[in-house]
């Protein structure tokens, strides 16, 4: 499975994007990860390799504000049944991508590749010059 997650727009929801370098007017740019698995399923269509059987998985939400949008202290109960406090609203792509990863593990697939733009979390957990969210199964 390739598993992309796709923010049409990454507002932080209530703990807004601001400040210097918060480059909010970027977060269009959120839905790389399912970009890239459209951009992958169509590779892989034109290639049909032989007994290869994929399944691209697009997990694709926004995070703006609304009477409906996750407010800190809210508790999430995720597709495989785990609770999740919210403390931080701007985690909706990671909550979004885990319900993904389920999914796909649920459709009994070997390998599951995972594509997201987590570029703030992984450069705080990793610095500048080490990629990450390399998920195996």
């Amino acid at each position: 499975a390739i598993v992309g997650k796709g923010l049409t727009f990454d507002s932080g929801g209530y703990n807004i994007k601001t400040g210097p370098g918060c480059s909010i007017e970027l977060m269009k740019f959120d839905m790389g990860g399912s970009a890239a698995v459209f951009g992958a399923a169509k590779a892989l269509a034109q290639i049909k390799p032989p007994g290869v059987e994929v399944h691209f998985i697009v997990a694709a939400c926004e995070n703006m504000i609304s009477g409906t949008g996750m407010r800190p202290g809210d508790i999430l109960t995720a597709s495989n049944g785990k609770t999740i406090e919210v403390n931080n609203t701007d985690a909706e792509g990671r909550l979004t991508l885990a319900d993904a990863l389920v999914y796909a593990c649920n459709q009994g697939v070997d390998k599951i590749i995972d594509l997201a733009t987590l570029t703030g979390a992984c450069v705080v957990a990793l610095g500048p010059s080490i990629a990450g969210n390399l998920h195996t199964k």
